[in-house]
């Protein structure tokens, strides 16, 4: 019969499946994913120091820095074992960086170079994750690693149709509404066209920058609070509806303002209703959060108390 080997210097009741890995282990067996993620953030930060409009991507890392921090007490023990899922995201990883960094050194740091880098950097966290701690590390600390996606530049092919199609979406609703209230309006692509002139719906009132805000605080917000999938993806549904709601009644106050005192009035306006719009959108995503907090409360406890009724539920022979 084989003797089991007893460390002298661990005590016999310490359950070793319970341990949390600490920061310097933790470092060393997430050492590919940090490198990969730093890289991934210095090429990025060309487009958040130069475009005002990704200004906030060192706010994300920050933010992500955070939630790391959040994650790692939620982390099982590390387990270290390689399975099919993680070696395939890691050669996928590999070629790809490899790919991308030769692309991005012939034609220079682009967009598209960017976010071709991202997918390389999170296969290869994704793979790293799975190895160390399995699936049960990508909800908390692989989700960490993916909220920098937020940050990076789009590909301006992506951005323009998003953008052109908000725009147009936006005039439309705005244009429909007005009808509907009894101004008289018409449409011309992003162009409202009134009585007393004409109001454009140009990128900055498409609502791109207020739908980027939203997302990333809900994506920030979800992840801190809620553990399953289902309510994260709930709060990132609310928070989009509140965007585009937000949006909407900003650039239709601005067109009705176009209507009523003339179309070179709604430049007295503008900044203001800019400003209204983001902390409706704030407060709005901020108050959904509340809501799904209190309804995942209410649904565990709800399931607690059925589970404790079957529990005690007498059973009776047949």
């Amino acid at each position: 019969m084989r003797e089991r080997r007893i460390d002298p210097l661990t005590p016999m009741n310490l359950d070793l499946e319970k341990l949390q890995p600490r920061w310097p282990a933790l470092g060393v067996l997430m050492l590919p994913s940090l490198l990969a993620t730093a890289w991934l953030v210095y090429n990025a930060s060309w487009f958040w120091t130069h475009n005002p409009d990704l200004n906030f991507g060192w706010l994300v890392v920050i933010l992500a820095g955070f939630l790391v921090t959040e994650a790692v007490p939620q982390l099982p023990a590390p387990r270290r074992r390689w399975t099919i899922p993680s070696v395939f995201l890691a050669g996928v990883g590999v070629v790809l960086l490899g790919l991308f960094q030769m692309y991005q050194a012939a034609f220079g740091t682009m967009a598209a170079s960017i976010m071709g880098l991202a997918i390389a950097v999170m296969c290869l966290v994704t793979a790293n994750v799975l190895y160390v701690f399995g699936p049960r590390g990508i909800g908390t600390l692989g989700a960490a690693f993916y909220f920098l996606l937020i940050a990076l530049p789009m590909p301006s092919f992506l951005q323009s149709l998003i953008v052109s199609n908000l725009q147009n979406f936006v005039a439309a609703v705005d244009v429909e509404v007005l009808k509907v209230l009894g101004y008289p309006a018409s449409r011309d692509g992003s162009l409202v066209n009134l009585s007393s002139g004409q109001v454009g719906v140009d990128e900055a009132c498409s609502g791109f920058r207020s739908l980027q805000s939203s997302v990333m605080a809900a994506v920030f917000l979800g992840f801190l609070q809620f553990r399953q999938w289902g309510w994260r993806g709930l709060l990132l549904l609310l928070s989009i509806l509140l965007a585009v709601l937000g949006n909407l009644a900003r650039t239709f106050y601005l067109c009705r303002q176009g209507a009523i005192h003339g179309a070179d009035s709604v430049k007295g306006v503008h900044d203001a209703a800019g400003w209204s719009g983001l902390v409706f959108t704030a407060i709005g995503v901020s108050l959904a959060a509340w809501l799904i907090t209190r309804l995942q409360r209410g649904v565990e406890l709800r399931r607690q108390s059925l589970a404790a009724s079957a529990g005690s539920t007498p059973q009776t022979d047949p």
